[in-house]
């Protein structure tokens, strides 16, 4: 089967908390070409890379790009360069997004903006086209977001029906990144309607995410995924969230531009 939504499977697995993208070396499962470009959107439940709030559907675009598996960019994975590459292992580093939180209504609380953090990952494929690996990432905008981690286990195949991608893993961070997002400090309390909250740094949650991407022809193609995330630590304890978990949900559509070769 020629599955032109290998770059599709990055989009929404990377929103549910796995960097599935041009940095992890999974089997291909269609022929190399000189430069890929995909372009489309769809809604998304349970995430928003704006700030807007979870819980509504909210429209999401798509697009990504790739010159020859080396140097990549999509609006997850921000602009990446795979530094080392071999069959079975990538390892690099990227310039990545860091979206917003959103603002809390009736709250004062100074929430962040989207941002940018620098990240090195490394991956490696095991027998059975199992891909292990993680990476770390530092905000470079003066946002004071500290330090975030992030590891993953996965695999890949394709089904009868399209390319199915399944994984787990598990997040965390600095005392400064949990404190930003989750965290409300003593002079930010009077008046915001929280009472003082200061989570320390480590694991952050664990979560599980499935992605099917289907194709529509040669150059279309469609995709849905489901995910669950439990947090852990402090971060569960934050007067900021309502749950424990969060389920995530999403399907999009994509066209594929790419190189003759």
């Amino acid at each position: 089967m020629s599955l032109r939504l290998l770059l599709l499977s990055a989009a929404f697995t990377a929103v549910a908390g796995s960097a599935f993208a041009q940095s992890q070396p999974y089997e291909q499962v269609e022929a190399p070409r000189t430069w890929r470009v995909d372009v489309g959107g769809g809604i998304t439940h349970g995430f928003s890379a704006t700030g807007n709030t979870g819980e509504d559907i909210n429209y999401t675009a798509w697009g990504s790009a790739n010159y020859r598996d080396i140097v990549y960019a999509n609006g997850l994975d921000g602009l990446g360069w795979n530094a080392l590459m071999t069959d079975d292992f990538r390892a690099g580093v990227q310039l990545r997004p860091r979206f917003a939180a959103g603002d809390i209504e009736g709250s004062t609380l100074d929430r962040p903006d989207l941002g940018a953090d620098a990240a090195v990952y490394a991956y490696k494929r095991l027998p059975g086209n199992i891909v292990v690996g993680g990476r770390v990432q530092h905000d470079v905008t003066g946002d004071d977001a500290g330090l975030s981690y992030f590891a993953s286990i996965g695999h890949r195949r394709v089904t009868p029906v399209g390319l199915l991608s399944v994984s787990s893993y598990v997040t965390g961070g600095s005392d400064e990144r949990l404190q930003r997002y989750y965290g409300v400090t003593p002079a930010e309390a009077p008046g915001s309607g929280y009472t003082a909250f200061e989570p320390q740094g480590g694991l952050s949650g664990v979560g599980a995410v499935a992605f099917l991407a289907v194709p529509v022809g040669d150059r279309f193609g469609l995709g849905g995924f489901v995910n669950y995330e439990q947090r852990l630590g402090d971060v569960r304890n934050s007067p900021l969230i309502e749950d424990e978990g969060v389920w995530r949900a999403g399907l999009i559509g994509v066209v594929r531009f790419s190189s003759p070769d």
